[in-house]
């Protein structure tokens, strides 16, 4: 009974993708589910506090519902719990407080239940084979904990429950899953970094981009880190720069470690950011001083990063090579959610009371 009621959140969660087109919103360039839109478009209201031992709850009184989470914990957590009470409101469930969201097979049904949803809304199997298939990974690939931590970056979930949602998926094995779980994001995001430092501290997350995340959106932190793997034909007088004309917001400087002098993988392996069959060169990507958390205040504003490979001595020449992508910082503070605050904004606007 318990496993039919378990199926029924999972439906419930792909009707909710369904009925709020979340498919056309990955078509515009976005990687992730966000839950806090879902709820702002459903007139759930998402309001961020530090909370002490709660991650979040959900408020039902008659007709007005509200979604409360602690904003004091990490990014893919946040986003996790805000899923996991949006579950409550989706499958009619009342009022609750969540001091966790690890919920085992002894937590009550209606725990159980806003679980599922929250994994099935926020990492469905469309999704994860659509984020593969631009990355061109198979499955075979998600055996690398660097491959499942740039996945739970991109779908804007904990890498830890990144690794569950591929063992419920059927993807990962739980043989598989067990080294992976070991595996610290620190020493992974050290590794996109080239640190050889365990003692270095890292703030934020570290996104490896390649030409495979061309024209997307990516929803970062403002105190995230990037660095981007270019083809390096610096051989042929080419040389990769940012657009001035186009972002004046980032600087390009590439690693002094240089990505041919790393051991050739085998042959059926993968380096996230790809050595691939070019040569590359990792380039750090930095947000100037102040330009993240600028934009990160104001609801739907992204900044166009674009790079392009030139060659310096011929100024009228074409570019060899461009890649460009989006950022909308997503920083977490305490009050309503972006989504929230522009949809009022909207309703102002159009001379609407709330």
């Amino acid at each position: 009974m318990a496993r039919d009621d378990l199926l029924q959140a999972a439906r419930r969660a792909a009707e909710v993708l369904n009925d709020f087109s979340v498919r056309d919103r990955i078509t515009a360039g976005y990687t992730r589910v966000d839950p806090t839109r879902l709820a702002s478009e459903a007139s759930v209201t998402v309001m961020f506090r530090p909370l002490e031992r709660l991650l979040g709850g959900f408020l039902r009184e008659g007709d007005q519902v509200g979604i409360l989470v602690n904003s004091e914990r990490p990014r893919g957590l946040v986003h996790m719990t805000c899923a996991h009470e949006l579950g409550h409101y989706f499958l009619d469930h009342e009022s609750n407080t969540d001091e966790t969201v690890d919920i085992g097979k002894s937590a009550s049904l209606v725990e159980r239940q806003a679980n599922q949803f929250a994994y099935s809304l926020l990492a469905p199997q469309w999704l994860i084979a659509t984020i593969m298939r631009m990355k061109r990974w198979s499955k075979h690939h998600l055996a690398d904990p660097s491959v499942i931590y740039q996945l739970s970056l991109r779908l804007g979930t904990s890498y830890s429950a990144m690794i569950w949602s591929l063992v419920r998926l059927g993807l990962l094995s739980e043989g598989q899953a067990t080294p992976a779980l070991g595996q610290s994001p620190k020493a992974l995001k050290l590794a996109a970094l080239y640190e050889k430092d365990a003692s270095t501290k890292v703030e934020g997350d570290v996104w490896v981009l390649d030409s495979s995340d061309r024209d997307r959106v990516i929803e970062p932190s403002t105190k995230d880190s990037f660095v981007v793997d270019l083809p390096n034909h610096a051989a042929a007088g080419h040389l990769w720069t940012i657009d001035e004309l186009r972002c004046e917001g980032f600087t390009l400087e590439p690693f002094t470690h240089d990505a041919r002098t790393v051991s050739k993988p085998p042959r059926d392996s993968i380096i996230v950011g790809g050595l691939g069959v070019d040569r590359t060169l990792r380039y750090s990507l930095t947000p100037v001083a102040n330009f993240a958390q600028g934009l990160s205040s104001e609801p739907n504003v992204r900044a166009l990063v674009s790079v392009h490979e030139t060659t310096p001595w011929a100024a009228t020449a074409p570019s060899h090579d461009a890649f460009s992508f989006s950022t909308e910082f997503d920083d977490i503070k305490g009050g309503l959610s972006k989504p929230e605050r522009a949809r009022r904004l909207e309703r102002v606007r159009g001379g609407v009371d709330d």
